[in-house]
């Protein structure tokens, strides 16, 4: 924590406007330095309010948070109706504000809005796999695909076809406001759908497993949903451009879920468990307290790596603008996500 900490403090010496979005990224101008003259800039989250959060990234919540939101209560709603006696555990809901909305606090609203309600879905769906068996999880996941794509049901009525009935029209919808940008945002899902239940036998090595997390934490459709809910799009050359960095990137959401999850998992079966802590227990012989310890170190080194490729990946692309803007949305994604991870209801319940 104190090295997080001088971390902040020279970087607020270096740059005295620590409000900056993006310190990280010398010469460009923070949301802040425009919020006189814009009603849509995005509002700064004081993080030292959270002892336990450690990015270096800075955070900020989506204007519009309010509207955002609804899109998760609209999943809940609709998922309420469908399977009305399913148990559900809250999700994007945080006092600082929305998931998305912290995530993807520059973004266009409408498009946040929608990303909100699929994703909250998606995690909801995602409770009730939990409970069937690995072979039913696969069938269900394979449903839901095709719901993606528009691909009729076929077959008896069953609570998995219910489930990816929740689905449908979300491919539509997407295209609807954004054709171009669609295939990569449903791909994304579809990705994330076939390789989360993938793996079936635990990781031998914290190296092997921060790999296959970035996978499994579903980092895929987050930036997939990034590009899109900012109207960007990278061709093949910026992905190569910026694959080290997008890598990089995906090693911190995916370890950063583990740090603050495991408070709630670590009381569960471990049948289909995931989280690094355990990993890191075994590999290195130590005690639950030291792995956590480990992990925060983790998190932190990763960051530090992704900022050192975030300014490779302007240097290399001439710090085309929207270039900049995808590096920029990047950190305030990951710093997002630590916040609202650290301080949701999801991952800290009451005791």
């Amino acid at each position: 924590m104190s090295k997080t900490t001088t971390l902040r403090f020279r970087l607020s010496l270096k740059r005295p406007d620590f409000s900056s979005l993006y310190n990280f990224i010398p010469g460009h101008k923070s949301p802040s330095s425009q919020s006189s003259v814009s009603s849509t800039a995005p509002i700064k989250l004081d993080t030292t309010s959270s002892p336990q959060c450690i990015t270096t990234f800075p955070v900020y919540v989506h204007r519009d948070e309010a509207e955002i939101s609804q899109g998760a209560l609209d999943a809940r709603s609709n998922f309420k109706d469908l399977l009305p006696d399913v148990e559900t555990r809250p999700h994007s809901a945080g006092p600082y504000g929305n998931f998305f909305a912290i995530c993807w606090p520059e973004s266009r609203m409408e498009r946040v809005k929608l990303g909100t309600e699929i994703i909250e879905t998606l995690w909801l769906y995602d409770d009730v796999i939990e409970d069937i068996p690995h072979s039913g999880a696969l069938e269900a996941h394979a449903q839901v695909r095709d719901s993606l794509v528009g691909v009729p049901e076929k077959g008896k009525s069953s609570s998995k076809r219910h489930m990816a009935s929740l689905f449908k029209d979300f491919g539509q919808r997407v295209a609807k406001i954004d054709k171009e940008g669609a295939p990569r945002v449903i791909d994304s899902l579809k990705s994330y759908l076939e390789n989360y239940d993938s793996q079936k036998n635990p990781l031998a090595t914290i190296e092997e497993y921060t790999e296959f997390r970035r996978l499994n934490v579903g980092f895929g459709i987050m930036e997939g949903f990034m590009q899109w809910t900012l109207d960007i799009h990278l061709d093949q050359t910026e992905v190569e451009a910026s694959r080290d960095y997008y890598l990089s990137s995906g090693r911190v959401m995916g370890l950063t879920n583990d740090l603050y999850s495991w408070t709630v998992e670590r009381t569960e079966s471990a049948d289909r468990q995931w989280n690094a802590v355990p990993i890191i227990m075994r590999q290195h012989n130590m005690t639950e307290r030291d792995a956590t310890i480990y992990l925060r170190g983790l998190i932190v080194y990763h960051e530090q790596e992704t900022r050192r490729l975030g300014l490779e990946v302007l240097k290399r692309t001439g710090e085309s603008p929207k270039m900049v803007k995808y590096v920029e949305a990047m950190g305030l994604m990951l710093g997002g996500n630590c916040f609202w991870s650290a301080t949701c209801p999801r991952y800290n319940p009451d005791p």
